[in-house]
C-alpha cells in the first residue's frame, strides 16, 4: 500500500493531474504539495514559502485566507447546503447573485446562467447560440469562430471553440462547424507594423473568414478580451472596436471569455468594458469568486434571452450544481470585498501602472523580446536574439527553465510557450511587484549563461554526426585563411570533411597552410585575394568555379584594425581603408557569391564579428563602426534570406592568441590567451547542414 504520509506519492499513484505529463510526474516523486496560503503567499507541505504571481490560476483576486468568505460559506451551509434550480425553484444567493452580474456586465445583459466552470459555461454558449439561430429560424447559421491560442476550457465544445492545437490532439478534436482566425499577437505576427494597421489588419482576417463560410451559416464569434492561456496577448488598440463592427454588419453574435478578464483585473469589472464593447454573451468564471467557490456564469443579453424566453420553451439545460447557493454566496461576498477595497480602482491607478513600469525595466535583458502588460496581467517575452529576431528552438523549453526557477526562488509564475506569464492578486504590493520583477531578472541572467552552452550543445550534437565528419562532401571558402583564425578555422573545416578554398593576399602563406591540411587528408586549394581591391572580390567566384563545382560554405574572416583613438581625431583616409575591408568587402563578398550559396541545398554563411559591435571596444573607431555594420548586414542578410536554405550567422571568437589582438593590446601577455584553435568548434557547428540557427552572432565559448 502507498505511504498515506507521503502525500505527493500518494498523489502520484491515484491522481490524474490535467495538462501533466502524469508519468513524468510519478518518476519525479509526485507533485508539489501546497499546505496552505494568506494574502499573496503559499507555503508548501515543508514550509518553503512562495509569492503566487499567478493568483492561483487566474482566479484569487481578493487573496488567500479570506476569514470572511471562509464565514459566509459556513453559514450559508448551516442555513442551506443544497437545492437545484431546475423546477422553478431558486435559493437567496442565486437570485441575489444574477441581479447583481446584470448590474455590473455591459448594457443589455441582463440574464444569467450557471455553471461550475468557464469550460461549462462556454460550452453552455456554443449549444445556446445554435438554438438561439434555430429559433430564428435561421439554423444554418452554426459555424462559431474562434481564434488561434484562445482558451475557452476543456470540454468538447470548448475546446473546438479555442485554438490550442495541442489539446485538439486528443478526442478527435474539433468539432463539424467550429473555425478560427489570427490571434492580434503582434510580437508574433507583425512586430513591425503600427498599432493601429496591425489592429486592423488583425480584425479584418474576421472579415475575411465570414466572406469564405458565408455569413449566412456563421452563428458567433468569441473572443477573450487578453488571451491568458495563449500567452497573455494584448490586442492593439482598435482591435476590438472593429471587430464588433464586423460582427454587427454579418449579424453574427459577439460573445467575449470574460473568465481570466473579470472582476477587476483589467481595472473594470469585465474586459468588455475596458474595451468599450457590448457583447451578446459573456462567460464569467475565477475571480467570481476568486476560487474560494467552484462557479461560473453566461451572461446573455437581451437579443438572445428575449428570443429564448418567448419562443423557446423549456431550456433543456443545466447542471445539477447550477447555481449552488453555497458558491453564490461567496461570489456575492467575494465582490463586495472587491467593491469595499477599491480594487478597480487600484489596479487602474495604482499597482498595474506600477506592474507595467517595473516590467519595462526587463526590456534590457538580453533574451527580453517585449514586457507587456494591461491592468494587473503581464508576460515577458524570451527570444535568442532580438535583431532580427531569433527564437528559441524547439519553444517553450527556455521559458520552462525560467518559470522552475524563480519557483525555485520562492515566486510562481507560468511559461506559456517562451513567455512567462503572471497575473498577481489585485492586493498585491509595490514590494511583491518588486520581488517578482527581480527574482525573475536573476532567473534570466542564469538562463543567458546556459544558453550560449545551450546553443553550442545544441550544434555540437549536431557536429558529432558521421563520425566527427559532419560536413562531408560541403565545400567551404575561407577569406583571411593565411594565418591566425582563418587557418585554423580552415584547417578544422578540413577535418569535419569539407573541401576547403583558402583565400588571402600570399599565395605562399597559403600554400603552407594548405600543405599542412592535405598532409592530415584534407583537401584544400588556394587562391589569391585582396579584400581591398572590389575588381579581385569580383573575379573571385569565377576562380572558385574552376576550382570546385559548388559552395556551400562562406567564412568571411578578414580584417585590419585600424587607428585606435576618437573618431573626431580620425583620418579619413584610415576611416575609409577600414570600413572598405571590414564592412564593404565582406558586403561584395556576400552578393558575389550568393547564386551559388542558393544553389547549395543548405548555404552557410559565418561573419566574424567582434564585441566592438556591442560598444564593448568603442574606442577602436573605425573597426568598432566596421564591426557593428557587420552584424546589422548579418541581421539584412539572414532576413532576406529566412525562406531560403541559406543560414546566415556571426562568430564573435572573444579574446584569442592573434596578430591583431597583440597590435592592440601591446602590453598583454599573449601566453595568457587561448590559441584560435580552441574557437574553431563554433565554425564547424554553424556549417553544419542541420544548423538551424539563422541571424545570430554566437559568442565562443572556451572553459
Amino acid at each position: 500500500m502507498t505511504d498515506e504520509t507521503d502525500l505527493g506519492r500518494l498523489d502520484a499513484a491515484h491522481h490524474l493531474h490535467p495538462f501533466t505529463d502524469n508519468r513524468i510526474l510519478k518518476e519525479a516523486g509526485g507533485p508539489l504539495v501546497i499546505a496552505a496560503g494568506k494574502g499573496c503567499d503559499l507555503w508548501d507541505e515543508n514550509g518553503h514559502q512562495y509569492f503566487d504571481a499567478l493568483a492561483g490560476l487566474w482566479c484569487v483576486a481578493v487573496g488567500y485566507g479570506r476569514r470572511e468568505l471562509a464565514d459566509v460559506a459556513h453559514e450559508q451551509i448551516e442555513r442551506l447546503a443544497y437545492y437545484n434550480t431546475f423546477f422553478r425553484t431558486t435559493t437567496a444567493p442565486t437570485a441575489r447573485l444574477a441581479a447583481k452580474l446584470a448590474e455590473l456586465t455591459p448594457d443589455g445583459l441582463n440574464h444569467a446562467i450557471f455553471t461550475n466552470s468557464g469550460s461549462e459555461a462556454n460550452d453552455t454558449i456554443a449549444r445556446l447560440t445554435r438554438h438561439f439561430w434555430a429559433l430564428e429560424g435561421r439554423p444554418e447559421k452554426r459555424v462559431i469562430i474562434g481564434r488561434d491560442l484562445g482558451y475557452h476550457g476543456s470540454t468538447l465544445a470548448a475546446i473546438s471553440m479555442g485554438g490550442i492545437t495541442s489539446m485538439m490532439e486528443q478526442g478527435g478534436l474539433p468539432l463539424p462547424d467550429f473555425d478560427r482566425i489570427e490571434a492580434p499577437y503582434k510580437f508574433l505576427n507583425a512586430p513591425g507594423l503600427p498599432d493601429k494597421v496591425y489592429a486592423r489588419k488583425a480584425a479584418r482576417a474576421l472579415q475575411k473568414r465570414i466572406d469564405e463560410l458565408g455569413a449566412d451559416t456563421v452563428a458567433a464569434f468569441v473572443a477573450e478580451p487578453i488571451q491568458g492561456a495563449g500567452g497573455v496577448i494584448i490586442p492593439p488598440d482598435g482591435y476590438f472596436s472593429e471587430i464588433e463592427k464586423i460582427c454587427r454588419a454579418n449579424d453574427v453574435l459577439l460573445v467575449a471569455d470574460e473568465v481570466i478578464c473579470g472582476f477587476g483585473r483589467l481595472g473594470t469589472w469585465t474586459g468588455s468594458e475596458y474595451f468599450g464593447i457590448k457583447p451578446d454573451m459573456m462567460a464569467l468564471a475565477k475571480g467570481l469568486s476568486s476560487g474560494y467557490q467552484p462557479i461560473a456564469a453566461v451572461m446573455v443579453g437581451d437579443r438572445v434571452a428575449n428570443v429564448l424566453l418567448e419562443r423557446g420553451r423549456d431550456l433543456s439545460h443545466g447542471f445539477t450544481y447550477s447555481g449552488h447557493p453555497v458558491a453564490a454566496a461567496v461570489a456575492l461576498a467575494n465582490i463586495e470585498i472587491i467593491e469595499r477595497e477599491g480594487l478597480l480602482a487600484r489596479v487602474r491607478d495604482d499597482i498595474g501602472p506600477y506592474l507595467a513600469e517595473r516590467l519595462k525595466t526587463l526590456e534590457d535583458h538580453p533574451i527580453v523580446g517585449e514586457a507587456r502588460s494591461c491592468g494587473f496581467i503581464g508576460a515577458v517575452e524570451l527570444v535568442r536574439q532580438k535583431k532580427p529576431r531569433v527564437a528559441f528552438h524547439p519553444p517553450g523549453i527556455v521559458a520552462a527553465v525560467v518559470r522552475d526557477q524563480m519557483q525555485s526562488a520562492g515566486v510562481i509564475v507560468r511559461s506559456v510557450g517562451e513567455a512567462l506569464v503572471f497575473a498577481p492578486p489585485l492586493i498585491a504590493t509595490h514590494a511583491q511587484i518588486d520581488r517578482l520583477v527581480t527574482v525573475m531578472r536573476a532567473s534570466l541572467d542564469e538562463v543567458v549563461r546556459k544558453v550560449n552552452h545551450t546553443v553550442q550543445a545544441e550544434l555540437a550534437a549536431d557536429a558529432m554526426l558521421q563520425n566527427g565528419r559532419s560536413l562531408e562532401g560541403r565545400v567551404a571558402l575561407v577569406t583571411g585563411a593565411s594565418r591566425g583564425l582563418g587557418a585554423a578555422v580552415a584547417g578544422r573545416l578540413a577535418r569535419a570533411g569539407a573541401k576547403v578554398v583558402l583565400a588571402a593576399r600570399s599565395l605562399t602563406d597559403l600554400d603552407a597552410v594548405a600543405n599542412a591540411i592535405r598532409e592530415t587528408g584534407g583537401e584544400a586549394e588556394t587562391v589569391a585575394l585582396d579584400l581591398s581591391d572590389p575588381a579581385s572580390i569580383e573575379a573571385l567566384p569565377g576562380q572558385v568555379a574552376d576550382m570546385v563545382d559548388r559552395l556551400d560554405i562562406l567564412v568571411a574572416n578578414a580584417a585590419i584594425l585600424g587607428p585606435i583613438g576618437p573618431t573626431a581625431e580620425q583620418e579619413t583616409e584610415a576611416w575609409g581603408e577600414t570600413i572598405a575591408i571590414d564592412l564593404n568587402a565582406n558586403f561584395r563578398l556576400l552578393r558575389a557569391f550568393h547564386d551559388m550559396l542558393s544553389a547549395s541545398d543548405a548555404g552557410r554563411v559565418i561573419l566574424v564579428s567582434s564585441g566592438a559591435a556591442r560598444a564593448e571596444l568603442a574606442d577602436w573607431s573605425a573597426y568598432a563602426a566596421a564591426k557593428a555594420g557587420l552584424e546589422a548586414l548579418l541581421r539584412a542578410y539572414a532576413a532576406e534570406t529566412a525562406n531560403s536554405p541559406i543560414r546566415v550567422n556571426g562568430v564573435d571568437p572573444g579574446a584569442l592568441r592573434t596578430g591583431m589582438r597583440a597590435s592592440a593590446f601591446p602590453e598583454e601577455d599573449p601566453e595568457t590567451l587561448p590559441i584560435p584553435e580552441r574557437a574553431c568548434e563554433v565554425f564547424v557547428q554553424l556549417s553544419t547542414p542541420m544548423c538551424k540557427l539563422t541571424g545570430a552572432v554566437v559568442p565562443v565559448s572556451i572553459d
